[in-house]
Formats: structure tokens, sequence, C-alpha cells
């Protein structure tokens, strides 16, 4: 693939960026910055996080993928929906900053959504007739990348007329975030991992990776329901809920399987820190899968949504731990870099940090069942931020090509 290395170094500054923007409203919090509206820059971290880093580095890396299948000519349209990509996301950033919702950030979050779109499209007409492992999950997140959108929709639609209702507007939030964070992001992740077992010949059948597929589908389908736990629904409806979290379980078990299963061939392929960081996500995936599991208990339902710090810890550790973790060590898998000191050094703080801002994270939601602070928590997780943003820049800064 042309220009591989531009787009890699290019989605590790935009990491970045996600994290100067979390050192931002971090500081902001610890102490005064009254030129900055925090609700805005919030809006501009989370966007950029979502479009300019996650999203983009699944495009480069399925692109990556696609180069198995297609010419330099058929990946021409690839190349210029990551540029529509990358400039609508750096757009997102001033403009959400400036002011929040209005015509300019939503046109750059409309383009971005739409991008997904045609990526999905063109990715779908591109696969036809293709055999592959990979194929299904690449397809399946896409497409809750394109469902994920009805949720935007529906917000847009309550702001421009002015007829929101609080659940309502929690739902569609809720609808997003879960197609795109349960969906979109970890269905992408988990192609990638199989496509790394097949490159170093790893056994997975069709039928098992066909298996696992649909009970993590289904169980992601069904799973928006825990979502929406707080709102009154039938009783057949929260049964129907609980089988999709089994559902998701039992899939989630027999991905650790693969993996332990295949770990021999891993041993030899991998370097002892990827073999690492697989398991460090290997670790949040598994937090992740017992929480959803847990939040079929209407009490502690009730408390995941009732504390804002459990909410943000539980965003923290899919995006951050689980995708993030996960996808800057794909960066390093692909074989490009040098896998130089300095490189290796920032990816252990970086690994550190996330430990950290999750442990913090998760201690204050513990905390606040009983309305205990913390004392200097947001100091605390300033310090943490600046770790990851320092440690963010020395992998950016030290990424070399290989000769």
């Amino acid at each position: 693939m042309k220009n591989i290395v531009f787009w890699l170094r290019f989605s590790v500054f935009n990491f970045f960026l996600v994290a100067v923007l979390g050192v931002l409203m971090r500081y902001k919090i610890a102490y005064s910055l009254p030129i900055v509206d925090q609700k805005h820059v919030q809006e501009a971290h989370s966007h950029f996080a979502f479009y300019g880093w996650i999203t983009q580095i699944i495009y480069v890396l399925m692109i990556r993928y696609l180069h198995g299948f297609l010419t330099e000519q058929q990946l021409k349209k690839y190349h210029t929906l990551l540029i529509v990509n990358a400039v609508s996301a750096f757009a997102m950033i001033p403009s959400f900053i400036y002011n929040g919702y209005y015509w300019a950030s939503i046109a750059a979050s409309t383009a971005a959504l739409l991008t997904s779109f045609v990526f999905f499209f063109f990715l779908l007409n591109d696969l036809k007739g293709k055999k592959d492992l990979s194929k299904p999950w690449f397809i399946g997140g896409l497409f809750f990348s394109v469902i994920s959108s009805v949720g935007v929709f529906g917000l847009s639609y309550m702001m421009s007329s002015g007829n929101m209702t609080q659940n309502l507007y929690l739902a569609s939030t809720y609808y997003y975030l879960h197609f795109q964070y349960n969906g979109f992001f970890i269905f992408s992740c988990i192609g990638f991992l199989i496509h790394s077992l097949k490159e170093i010949g790893s056994e997975i059948s069709e039928k098992e990776n066909k298996m696992i597929f649909w009970l993590m589908f289904v169980g992601c389908v069904i799973g928006f329901g825990l979502s929406i736990l707080w709102m009154k629904l039938p009783m057949w409806i929260f049964v129907v809920i609980i089988f999709g979290s089994i559902a998701q379980t039992i899939g989630a078990v027999k991905i650790y399987l693969m993996v332990k299963r295949n770990w021999a061939k891993l041993v030899l392929n991998f370097s002892a820190l990827q073999r690492f960081v697989l398991m460090y996500v290997g670790f949040a995936f598994f937090v992740k899968i017992l929480l959803q599991l847990g939040s079929n208990v209407p009490v502690l339902s009730q408390f995941a949504f009732g504390f804002r710090n459990v909410v943000i810890a539980y965003l923290h550790l899919i995006l951050l731990m689980c995708v993030s973790a996960f996808l800057i060590n794909q960066i390093l898998a692909v074989n490009v870099f040098k896998m130089t000191k300095p490189v290796v050094n920032g990816l252990r703080l970086l690994l550190l940090g996330i430990f950290l801002n999750e442990a913090v994270l998760g201690l204050m939601g513990v905390f606040s069942i009983k309305y205990i602070s913390i004392p200097f928590t947001p100091e605390i997780l300033l310090a943490v931020s600046l770790l990851m943003m320092i440690s963010l820049l020395v992998i950016f800064l030290s990424l070399k090509k290989k000769a």
C-alpha cells in the first residue's frame, strides 16, 4: 500500500492530539481556564477521538488488508475517503471548541459519517465473492458504523425541531455510542486479530469463525437493550437482552480459547511486548464482558447509569484500554517501523498511563456509591493525562521507517 508509513504516523499524531484535548479538559477541571468552554472541548475531544483517531486508523489498516485482494488502481478510491475523513475530523476540533454543535461542526460530523457509508459500500462491493476469515468482521463492523448514524440523525432532528425529551435524547446518544464502541470498533479489532493469527499460520476453521461472529453479532444487536435498561421495558424484552449478553459472553470465551490454542505460534511470531499488549487488551475485554453481564442485574444497572464516573470509566475501558491499546499495537505489528528503545519505552508508558487512568476512574466510580470523593483526583487525572500525552509524543517522534 502506497503511503502506509505516512498514514500510520499520521494516525499516531491524531491519537496524540486526542491526548492534548484530554489534558486541556483535565487542566480546566483541576484549575481555572475561563477562556475555554469545557462542554465544547469535551465534544471536540470525543468526536476527534472517534473519527480522527480510531475510525482513521481502522480505515488505514483495512486498506492495508484490502491490498491482498485489490490492485493499487482499485484502492485509489479508498485513499480519497481517508483524506475526506481526515479533513472532516480536523475541522471538528476548531468548530466544536468555538461553539459546540452548530452548522460548521454538524457539517464536519456529517461528512465523516457519510464517508463511513461510502467506505461500507465500497468494501461490500470489492469483497463480493471473496472468501476470507476477517471479511465478515470488517463488513459487520462497518454495518454497525452505518446503523449507529440513526442515533445521530435522531439527535439532530430533536435539536433542530426543539422537540426533545430526556429519555429519547439519552436513548439516541447510547444507541450511537453502543454501535460504535461495541459494534464498529470491537468487530474491526477482532477482524485484525483474526487476520494477524491467519498470517502466522494459526488454526481457525471457517465454521468456528462463523459461529463466533454470529454469537458476537446477535449479542451486539440485542446488547443495545443494556444501554436502555433504565427505561420501563416489558419482561420479554428483558429476557431477550439477557440471552444477548450470554451469546456475547460465549463468543468472547471462544475468542479467548482460539488465542490460547494458538499461543505457541504467537510466541514465535510476536515480540514479548506485543504479547503483553494482547494480554492487556484481553484483560480489558474480559472486564467489559463481565460488566456487560453484571448490568443485567437491575440494581447494578441503575448504579452504572446513575453515576457519571462509572459511565466515563466504562467508556474509557473500551475506548482506551481495549481498542486504542490494540490499535497502537497493530500499527507497530505492521512491521514498517524500527522498534527502537524510545518507541518501546513510549508504548510501556502509554500502557501504564491508560491503566492508571482506568484505575482512578474506576475507584472514583466505586467510591461515588457512598458519595465519598477521593482527594486530589483532578490533579492525579491531569498528571495521568500528561503521561499519556508525553508517551504518545515520544512514540510519534521516534517512529522511523525500516530501511
